[in-house]
């Protein structure tokens, strides 16, 4: 028997679809799901980290941007500014030199200029980022700061062009010091990565440790993100003013990278025409060099006033430096290119080795180690660098010639050509700022392996070789079948390497005195170095002891790791009574926790925590866990070292982990200000990522929203 109720529902259904269909506008349906394409959820977890879910990857950019503006407006601003050689004109006199440096290598001419040439993909997401800063600005102008500039998509190739500039030019600087001329280096800039094989790893998968080791408080300061977009799956920070994680790993490949490298730039010596101060000797003529004038601003109370700056060039560089006859100047791989964000977009969305050697093969980065690990099993180190190819004979350890023609560069050696070794016997490896000799016990990577370019190896057996590093060789040597516990304290491991010896060389010489020779506060000193575990835990008094003690020594004796021969007893008694003075008059007390002194906390915050580990360099006590202190009051507290710590499993998908030293947010009335440095780096801590643990990601947000972004209308062909 036929159900009559069914059919007429039925039929009032399919007149209701019937009415709707006829009511909807043409395309309104491809509108509908054009504007869900391009929305973008933005998580906040326990610590203000930005997680983002989006259908594609320029939805994400542009969350990406609105959660950096949210959090560090000032900071990408600047960015921006330090990049096109702007900062004077907002912020005085003080960084008119800055400027000219910038301007003198042309950042923002380039990046404006061939702004065309960087790939469609990466200008469509660099457009989304850009307007998502700008949609934060205009929804709060009020934390817009008044010297905000205007924002041009070709400012963030500016900004990665300028960071990796500090690498090519501090080699030419070296350089030229051969020649008697002498540059203003920038700030060393030093880091860690370890690698750990499957068959060393508990997990049954390899292990990364990323550890840069930078300012907190300059233009590095590296911001957290996840990103989730499409086949786009990434955790890891990002410079802010760029859109893309540069470090940190994705759904296959983890990426993690030091200073040090192959030689990747040249001076060069230029013969002056004594007639004329702008023409110089090549092949036997005199060349024009290229003079190009530029109008830096610099503000001057409330007005800015302009300079105008020659720069000059040869067919090598720019000019850096002239002396008596001589021009100096310096050549850079890296004049022209544009290619950089387009590399890190191929880099972190390989899924495998080959592919992520094919995106390094670019050689858009700078003199850097990289390490990768990959979900497949493979652990792999590249001394990375666009390096010249130079002619034989020709020593670019010095400055070259540049009066003819044999001294030219004669091309750029192939990505095969760079030192690189995958899924070494030792089954672990690491750059702590090391020569590749130094990177695991028993090293394949010989500098006579590269004689014929021994400018490809750039060092020796010995060269760059220190104490942190030689401590993480230690480490990484003794490691096996390594837990996810144990590499969260290889990460952060505050031992000093051979500071037993200096307990024993102690022991010697307070063994030998007389009676005489010691006094009861002196002894207690010993006694507190002698039970030391050779580690500067935040609780222990033998290190602050121990401390105390090298600080009381000649500063050349201090900073040596292990205790010289001309050393002696006498030195010894004395530095011990001098480090229980110390002690006494500084805290009252030669009981002293190391985190007492050593701390942990934001410039211009109220609060400090103690913490462990230290580059204590000037005491020969740097350990792994690299934390650089200046004093603050009566404290050390913390500014540089140990920047964006990230701890990567790389099962399938990976395992991370990570942590930055301060907080996410610049803002000082934000729970995120400090709170990382509070609960997790002065406790030695990470968070998880929640790397494709969605679930369990969602009972840690304490924030959401969901953002739309409106691509502007492309005009028409």
């Amino acid at each position: 028997m036929m159900n009559t109720g069914s059919i007429t529902l039925r039929k009032r259904l399919f007149l209701v679809a019937l009415i709707v269909s006829f009511a909807t506008p043409p395309g309104f349906q491809r509108r509908v799901e054009a504007a869900q394409s391009h929305k973008a959820t933005l998580y906040r977890d326990d610590y203000g980290i930005p997680h983002i879910f989006a259908p594609n990857i320029e939805a994400a950019a542009f969350a990406v941007g609105y959660a950096q503006a949210e959090d560090r407006l000032e900071d990408l601003l600047r960015n921006y500014r330090l990049a096109s050689g702007t900062m004077a004109e907002a912020f005085g006199p003080n960084y008119f030199t800055l400027d000219v440096i910038q301007r003198m290598v042309r950042h923002a001419q380039v990046s404006r200029d061939r702004y065309k040439d960087v790939s469609p993909k990466m200008r469509a997401i660099i457009e989304a980022f850009q307007a998502g800063i700008k949609q934060f600005m205009k929804e709060h102008p009020e934390q817009v700061p008044s010297w905000a500039q205007e924002i041009h998509p070709w400012d963030a190739v500016a900004l990665s062009r300028q960071l990796i500039y500090v690498w090519p030019v501090s080699q030419a600087a070296v350089e030229l010091e051969f020649s008697g001329v002498r540059l203003q280096l920038p700030p060393y800039r030093g880091s860690n990565e370890m690698l750990i094989s499957a068959k060393r790893s508990a997990m049954g998968a390899p292990v990364a440790i990323i550890d840069p080791h930078l300012n907190w408080y300059d233009e590095f300061r590296f911001y957290p993100v996840r990103m989730y977009a499409g086949d786009f799956k990434t955790a890891g920070v990002v410079v802010p003013g760029l859109p893309l994680p540069v470090l940190g790993h994705n759904l296959h490949c983890s990426i993690a990278m030091t200073t040090g490298g192959p030689d990747c730039a040249d001076a060069f010596e230029e013969e002056v025409n004594p007639q004329n101060p702008r023409q110089y000797l090549y092949d036997g003529k005199w060349r024009d060099m290229q003079v190009r004038t530029e109008r830096i601003g610099v503000k001057n109370g409330d007005k800015v006033q302009w300079r105008e700056v020659d720069f000059e060039s040869s067919h090598h560089g720019f000019v850096v430096a002239r002396k008596g006859s001589k021009a100096y100047t310096v050549a850079i791989p890296y004049a022209d290119e544009v290619g950089l964000l387009d590399q890190v977009y191929t880099m972190m969305t390989a899924r495998n080795l080959k592919e992520m050697k094919v995106a390094l093969s670019r050689l858009q980065l700078m003199p850097q180690n990289i390490m990768v690990g990959t979900v497949q099993g493979d652990i792999y180190y590249v001394r990375n660098g666009r390096v010249p190819v130079r002619p034989k004979g020709v020593d670019p350890a010095k400055p070259i010639p540049g009066s003819t023609s044999k001294t030219e560069w004669q091309g750029i050696h192939p990505f095969a050509d760079l030192v690189q070794i995958t899924n070494p016997a030792s089954g672990y490896m690491h750059n702590s700022n090391v020569t590749p000799f130094a990177m695991m016990k028993d090293s394949p990577l010989t500098p006579e392996k590269y004689s014929e370019h021994p400018y490809i190896y750039n060092a020796s057996r010995t060269s760059m070789r220190h104490q942190r590093g030689e401590m993480v060789t230690d480490l990484l040597d003794a490691a096996d079948r390594v837990t996810l516990e144990q590499a969260f304290e290889i990460a952060f491991s505050p031992q000093v390497w051979r500071a037993e010896a200096w307990q024993a060389r102690i022991r010697g010489a307070w063994e030998k005195a007389t009676v005489f020779g010691k006094s009861r506060d002196a002894g207690e000193v010993y006694e507190l170095i002698q039970k030391w575990n050779r580690r500067l835990d935040s609780d222990s008094e033998g290190a602050l002891a121990f401390y105390a003690f090298k600080k009381s020594l000649d500063a050349k004796i201090a900073a040596q790791d292990s205790p010289p021969a001309a050393l002696t007893d006498n030195e010894i008694l004395i530095a011990l009574r001098k480090a229980s003075e110390w002690l006494k008059q500084t805290f009252g007390s030669l009981r002293v926790p190391y985190g007492q002194y050593f701390r942990i906390g934001r410039r211009g915050g109220s609060r400090t925590w103690p913490v462990s580990g230290g580059a204590l360099v000037e005491v020969g006590m740097d350990t792994p866990r690299s934390i650089f202190f200046e004093p603050v009051g009566k404290e050390m507290v913390g500014y540089q070292g140990q920047a964006a710590t990230q701890i990567v499993v790389l099962t399938n998908p990976p395992q991370s982990y990570s942590v930055i030293p301060l907080g996410v947010s610049d803002r000082k009335e934000s729970k995120h200000w400090d709170d990382q440095a509070e609960k997790l780096f002065s406790r030695s801590r990470v968070t998880s990522t929640y790397f494709m643990k969605k679930a369990e990601l969602m009972k840690h947000v304490t924030a959401q929203k969901v953002l739309t972004y409106k691509p502007a209308a492309k005009p028409a062909a």
